[in-house]
């Protein structure tokens, strides 16, 4: 077993299929199907399930890949150390972005200009994901601070309701959520984590909210609310500027106290670059003067 097979494998099992992994690695598909079929003897079992022209990774391949992902990560963190101790390469390190993306602009402009020569990769991607998990640091919500070896809250904000000026509800200094069980909601994608947590008070107030429209968009909320089409939760500082718009009210969350936690995460096996160490500690300033200056 070396590495050229595991790097096909990964590659085969990343694809679920032959062609767009022999296309991916510039190797002619019969000279692919050769390794992996290399690799599973040496195995001893077979690592896809074949159903027609599809492959699919079974139980086997599953624990292969896993090591496998260790193997090529503890390699390229092998290769990021030396060449980082030699400075023979720019720095760089990776970010995923899945909460409080309203603040990207500022967050990156503000950290090239702190840290000129560090190359800052953003990705926005749900933290389950298998690519989240290969970043340096993730940035996502959560119902509750979440404290850990590699796992800090950033920043808490809390949640309301923004509503159509041309509802009655609109002029009442507070509401409790009950209150709007049977209005259209706008919401984020299912599986978002600001709709988790959102659907989460909604099951704590004893309903499930009517979703008319879904949207990973704020202005296009914001736009969908003040025709009439729906109102929609606000974390009220990442997505600040909401009521700015005239036929958009701001209305508090009195019951139950609707709030999120904004947290960092990062990698705790591998290698820890001088880059990803500044960015940590940027976001953790960043995040803190963010939720000073809302107050």
């Amino acid at each position: 077993m070396d590495l050229h097979q595991l790097k096909c494998f990964k590659t085969i099992a990343d694809q679920e299929n032959m062609t767009s992994a022999s296309t991916l690695l510039h190797i002619a598909q019969p000279a692919l199907s050769r390794t992996l079929h290399q690799l599973e003897d040496e195995v001893g079992l077979p690592l896809f399930d074949r159903i027609g022209k599809r492959i699919y990774l079974n139980n086997c391949g599953k624990i292969l890949l896993k090591h496998t992902n260790s193997i090529l990560n503890e390699l390229e963190d092998a290769l990021l150390e030396i060449a980082e101790q030699n400075q023979e390469t720019n720095q760089k390190v990776s970010l995923s972005m899945y909460a409080g993306s309203k603040l990207l602009p500022d967050l990156i402009k503000g950290f090239q200009q702190k840290y000129p020569n560090i190359n800052l990769q953003i990705m926005q991607q749900d933290i389950a994901s298998e690519n989240a998990e290969l970043c340096d640091i993730t940035i996502y919500s959560s119902i509750a601070p979440e404290y850990g070896s590699t796992s800090v809250p950033l920043m808490e904000e809390g949640i309301c309701l923004a509503l159509p000026t041309s509802n009655p509800l609109s002029k009442r200094q507070s509401i409790k959520l009950a209150e709007v069980s049977t209005e259209p909601f706008i919401c984020l994608y299912k599986g978002k984590g600001l709709r988790k947590v959102t659907d989460e008070f909604c099951r704590m107030a004893g309903f499930s909210p009517n979703i008319v429209l879904e949207s990973d968009s704020p202005s296009t909320v914001r736009d969908l609310i003040a025709v009439g089409m729906g109102l929609a939760f606000i974390p009220k500082i990442s997505w600040s500027g909401m009521a700015e718009h005239p036929a958009v009210t701001l209305v508090e969350i009195s019951e139950p106290h609707c709030k999120r936690y904004v947290n960092m995460a990062w990698r705790n096996t591998r290698y820890k670059s001088r880059a990803s160490i500044l960015l940590r500690q940027y976001l953790i300033e960043f995040f803190a003067e963010v939720e000073k200056n809302s107050k």
